[in-house]
Order: C-alpha cells, then sequence, then structure tokens
C-alpha cells in the first residue's frame, strides 16, 4: 500500500484557498512611440492598479518621466510646444487612459477611480500625451499592471 505524506502547510493552503480569491494581474508595457495601446479587462473587481518604468517626449534633452508626465522646469521649457500635447489638458509625457465610453482621463486619476469601479471589464487604451506625428524622438515604456480578483 502507498501512502502519501502532504505537508499540513501545503495542505492548509489547498483546503482553504478558494479559486475565486485568487488575484490575476493584466499588464502591458506601453510604449512611448507608438499611439493608443490597447489592454482587455475580464469580468471581476479592480483590487490595485500600479507601473513601473519611465519615458521622455524628447529623447536626450529632457529626463524621463512617470506617468504624471513633467512638472516644474521641464513643463515650463515644453510649453511652447504645446501644439505637440494629444490632450491640452494635461501635461506632456502624461499617460493617458482611454476607456471603454471612449472618456480619456490621466492615469493616476484612472488609478484612484478603477478600484471603485462597478463593471470595469472591456477593452482600455493607454498612451503617452503627445500627438503621433511626435512620437518618433520619444524613448521609453512604462508598464500598467492592474491587479483583478
Amino acid at each position: 500500500m502507498l501512502t502519501f505524506r502532504i505537508p499540513q502547510l501545503v495542505l492548509a493552503a489547498l483546503l482553504f484557498t478558494v479559486p475565486g480569491s485568487w488575484a490575476a494581474d493584466h499588464c502591458a508595457a506601453v510604449n512611448s512611440q507608438i499611439g493608443w495601446q490597447t489592454l482587455n479587462l475580464p469580468n471581476g473587481k479592480i483590487r490595485k492598479v500600479g507601473y513601473s518604468g519611465k519615458w521622455t517626449v524628447i529623447n536626450g534633452l529632457y529626463k524621463p518621466v512617470g506617468p504624471r508626465g513633467y512638472s516644474g522646469k521641464d513643463a515650463k521649457a515644453l510649453g511652447p510646444l504645446y501644439g505637440y500635447k494629444f490632450d491640452q489638458s494635461y501635461a506632456f509625457g502624461e499617460m493617458l487612459v482611454r476607456d471603454q465610453a471612449g472618456r480619456i482621463v490621466p492615469f493616476a486619476e484612472f488609478a484612484a477611480l478603477a478600484v471603485n469601479a462597478r463593471d470595469p471589464e472591456g477593452t482600455y487604451a493607454f498612451r503617452i500625451n503627445d500627438k503621433n506625428i511626435a512620437l518618433w524622438d520619444n524613448k521609453g515604456t512604462i508598464r500598467v499592471c492592474i491587479s483583478m480578483r
């Protein structure tokens, strides 16, 4: 007769873990040299939104920034180039998010509101706040990850 010994911690983990409570990460690497890039989210509840990485709107002239884009002296220096922003309401280099309904908001607002979304299922699109004609001199990628349960 064969007998198997399963360590108590493993057995407890198997018995008390409910598959529906496992979190899943849905990630997209948003390249600063490409326009809108999509990420599909399944039905569920958003637990957390995070990012890693940096990008720049003019490689070699401006330091890389995160999804909030440029501020301070760099934003002031970029001011005369405002016509190259995709959306004038937001900072140069800011990450923009377009939801299923076509609304565009900055990444920080999306991240803050996403955890309260009733039905986040659908396709979202992300991009740098720079017009398509000006993407060629950008550099960098910001990876967006959305944890769901």
